[in-house]
């Protein structure tokens, strides 16, 4: 049976996001009716939408899936698929690097496959971990982590 989490999203970033958002549409409406070669004045413009329209798919379309025997990431356009018997350790982080991750309030997945290494960031971490401690055994909590037991 799957189950969806929501990524949590941090209000200044979301606020961020939709400033950026906002420059590249106004520069694109700019752009459009500035006295500037037509291709250019085309291409730019949908460029800028397009550009918005990813920032805005990634911070709406970033969730975390848990099925019986995966976590299924995804993150706009990207996703990853982690193998729930594959998962080593799993513990809070504030890490600010590049992750499927929409807050700063993040859990760190380490895990032996692929790029072994993934941060995100679920609005219910409590439900999430006891969700993924139930589907992986193995899994234990350690205080605020989960570790994979030694076999």
């Amino acid at each position: 049976m799957k189950k969806s989490y929501a990524t949590k999203k941090d209000g200044w970033l979301v606020a961020l996001i939709w400033a950026a958002v906002l420059v590249m549409l106004v520069a694109a409406w700019n752009l459009w009716n500035a006295p500037l070669p037509f291709a250019f004045r085309l291409f730019m413009p949908v460029l800028l939408v397009l550009s918005a329209t990813f920032v805005l798919w990634v911070l709406y379309g970033t969730r975390y899936t848990l099925t019986d025997s995966a976590l299924l990431i995804r993150s706009g356009p990207f996703g990853w698929v982690v193998p729930l018997d594959s998962i080593t350790e799993v513990f809070p982080t504030r890490n600010p690097l590049s992750s499927p991750a929409c807050s700063l309030d993040r859990l760190q997945i380490r895990y032996r496959t692929g790029q072994s290494n993934l941060m995100i960031s679920p609005e219910d971490k409590p439900s999430f971990l006891q969700d993924l401690a139930a589907r992986s055994p193995g899994l234990e909590f350690d205080s605020d982590r989960l570790l994979r037991r030694q076999e």
